[in-house]
């Protein structure tokens, strides 16, 4: 019997052969996890029976998932570039000016080969082991009163052990993890702690990658014997203000009116917001605090027509969904940067 949670953890290890399984290099504080295998099972349908006589294992695969405080972590910078493929690395040590880490998106192609992972989960008696694994999504959220949090989901091979023993390394990151007070939100240029709307009740958007799972398989075995290929990318999200914003409030500062997207048409293209120049259409900086933030640039937006209403106890307030398009100036769709006290980031070239 575990004594203590320190037997429960999340690690991920970075592989250099898809689906052999490596050591892991980064350790998660993550509220809680969903790892698991799964297979279909085949049933022979015959018309001499009025049921099936026999069936047999079909398709095996894994898929997992996780929720943590968003923070500027190896573990949680690692698997965000699973998301994204390119990165310049960190560095900050005795530096009057710390050059940004920097995540940036990889262009999509035939030969595209984003990074893929082992993950060890400690689960009290036994560590289960899960190689051969690609980041499917990451959603991000941030409201009053709450921490920012990011939720990860996974798919991939075959589960290859479920009672190894447990490991002992702990978290080589002590800052604080970001919360709402240090969320900002801006609209049309870059997010700081001191340029930001102060109209923005809370933020969620999510970042995913459309993986062909069912084309990882082949004949002759049942479980996945390549890299699941990169399909599409899609991101979205929804922005809750705290009142209906219209054309004359003092504070507006680039966000989108309800009036604007109203009247929104194909040609005016009031709903799309692109600046160029590598400028943000939206962006949102997390402040972990000292040397530790997270910032989130989208460069090509397409807004939704904004919900609203009223109710004898709720004031109003105004939410709108938004489409991250790709953008030719930026050539992509968002891009990261990141400041870290973690000691196991500094100069980590998360290419490699």
């Amino acid at each position: 019997m575990a004594l203590s949670n320190v037997h429960r953890y999340l690690a991920v290890g970075k592989e250099s052969t898809y689906n052999t399984a490596v050591a892991a290099t980064g350790i998660g504080e993550v509220e809680s996890e969903s790892f698991g295998q799964t297979f279909d099972v085949m049933k022979r349908s015959d018309m001499n029976y009025w049921n099936s006589r026999e069936a047999r294992m079909g398709k095996i695969s894994t898929s997992g998932g996780w929720t943590q405080a968003l923070q500027p972590d190896r573990f949680t910078m690692m698997c965000l570039h699973g998301l994204f493929g390119k990165s310049t690395p960190y560095n900050g040590t005795g530096a009057s000016s710390p050059i940004e880490g920097v995540l940036e998106e990889t262009p999509i192609t035939a030969v595209t080969a984003l990074p893929s992972y082992t993950f060890r989960i400690g689960r009290d008696d036994g560590e289960a082991i899960f190689p051969g694994q690609v980041i499917e999504s990451c959603s991000v959220s941030a409201s009053v009163g709450e921490y920012a949090m990011i939720s990860f989901s996974t798919l991939g091979s075959t589960q290859t052990q479920a009672d190894s023993s447990l490991g002992t390394a702990v978290p080589t990151y002590i800052g604080d993890a970001c919360h709402f007070a240090k969320t900002f939100v801006n609209f049309e240029e870059a997010a700081t702690s001191s340029s930001f709307s102060t109209m923005v009740q809370s933020i969620d958007f999510e970042i995913k990658n459309s993986h062909d799972i069912d084309n990882s398989y082949s004949l002759g075995n049942n479980a996945v014997t390549r890299r699941p290929p990169v399909t599409t990318r899609e991101v979205s999200g929804t922005i809750t203000f705290h009142k209906m914003l219209e054309s004359g409030d003092a504070e507006l500062d680039g966000a989108p009116y309800y009036e604007e997207l109203m009247g929104a048409t194909t040609s005016n293209a009031q709903a799309e917001v692109q600046p160029g120049s590598g400028t943000a259409a939206l962006s949102v900086f997390f402040d972990a605090g000292t040397n530790n933030s997270i910032r989130f640039d989208f460069f090509n937006l397409h807004y939704e027509m904004p919900e609203t209403s009223v109710s004898g106890r709720d004031t109003q307030t105004m939410s709108v969904k938004f489409h991250g398009l790709y953008d030719l100036t930026a050539t992509g769709t968002v891009k990261v940067t990141y400041q870290s006290s973690d000691s196991a980031l500094e100069d980590l070239d998360l290419d490699a």
